[in-house]
């Protein structure tokens, strides 16, 4: 039997927002508290400009790694897109099939964000859903938006305990995103990530009193993915890798689907593995095995939690503790939730048995 791929764990922060659209920091600054948190990378995605990438802002900063995309929206401001990895913008004005194809065309790495957002509190803060499911062709979508669930969940009478305790108001993933995405994993891969989608902006409580939302500080404490790449961000000599490496094992990572989610309110995830056996090969996270013979799956946690395995949806398998073992030989997108404090604390991206 083989042994096991190594692979080196990063975590990180997606979907962030500085003073080049409606966030309130600069970028340096918001790495800085990045540091402070213990984060290893973030990545920008300001509205509708790439100009922090011209302006040479990607990059190292001390031990967090910076990478810049942005946010696009079609002519109605609805089908809301991160694209990394790109150069240049791909053009304004488009629909949304055209700009997921041009990401696409260009090499770039294309996020589906908040696809299912439905709020109401505020008319000033509209929702921004996802609508144009017929799209074909990008490469993940955020199951978990921390900003649109912090909002979704506001009304008149709890916007002050929500203004005091933010990350107690992290739940769980929008149930509606979970079951699209299992849908979607059943013809081809499309990766899970979470978004804090920072901005740390006021908004006026009743229309009188100016609070800041989730200041960058509180947000680095919730939301987190965690990706598994195939070297370490620190080459052997102890000095950063060049950056175009570093971006490169992120990237690839997140195509591959090698990575989680995890709400760090409720405990730090690193070390969570889902992985999976044939009896002669490993799989991780993201992986699609041919159908051949029985496969073991085989989860760990840092922590205690009740551990469930999922196949297409529907729970297979419960169990509380850090550890749990599932054999079967049925088809099915397979994946891992894990709960504390009866809210949910890692989403696992799937295994795939074909």
């Amino acid at each position: 039997m083989s042994e096991p791929t190594l692979y080196f764990e990063s975590v990180g922060a997606i979907h962030l927002h500085s003073d080049f659209s409606d966030g309130s920091l600069p970028i340096p600054e918001i790495a800085k508290i990045a540091a402070d948190k213990e984060l290893d990378f973030l990545m920008f995605s300001d509205h509708n400009t790439l100009e922090p990438k011209r302006q040479g802002l990607e990059g190292w900063y001390g031990p967090v790694l910076v990478l810049i995309g942005y946010e696009i929206n079609d002519p109605d401001d609805r089908n809301h897109y991160l694209a990394f990895g790109l150069d240049q913008e791909v053009g304004d004005g488009l629909e949304a099939a055209e700009y997921v194809r041009r990401v696409r065309d260009q090499g770039g790495f294309g996020v589906i964000a908040h696809p299912a957002e439905k709020r109401n509190f505020s008319e000033a803060y509209p929702p921004y859903p996802w609508t144009d499911w017929d799209v074909e062709g990008f490469d993940a979508i955020e199951i978990w938006n921390q900003l649109s669930e912090w909002m979704e969940g506001v009304t008149r009478s709890n916007i002050g305990w929500r203004i005091l305790h933010p990350l107690r108001s992290i739940r769980f993933p929008v149930w509606e995103t979970l079951e699209r995405w299992d849908r979607l994993n059943r013809f081809r891969r499309v990766v899970g990530v979470g978004g804090i989608d920072v901005h740390a902006f006021q908004i006026k409580v009743f229309g009188l009193f100016p609070v800041e939302i989730y200041p960058y500080k509180v947000q680095f404490r919730s939301i987190h993915t965690h990706v598994l790449t195939s070297k370490p961000l620190l080459s052997n000599s102890g000095e950063k890798a060049v950056f175009s490496e570093s971006e490169s094992l992120i990237y690839e990572a997140l195509r591959m689907g090698r990575c989680f989610i995890t709400n760090s309110s409720l405990g730090d995830g690193l070390g969570f593995r889902f992985q999976a056996t044939d009896g002669q090969k490993h799989f991780e996270m993201g992986s699609r095995i041919n159908k051949a013979k029985d496969i073991q799956f085989e989860i760990e946690t840092p922590l205690p939690g009740t551990i469930r395995l999922l196949c297409d949806g529907q729970v297979v398998v419960q169990d509380k503790g850090q550890e749990l073992q599932f054999h079967s030989d049925k088809s099915g997108v397979y994946r891992v939730e894990v709960f504390r404090k009866r809210r949910g604390w890692i989403y696992s991206n799937p295994i795939v048995i074909q």
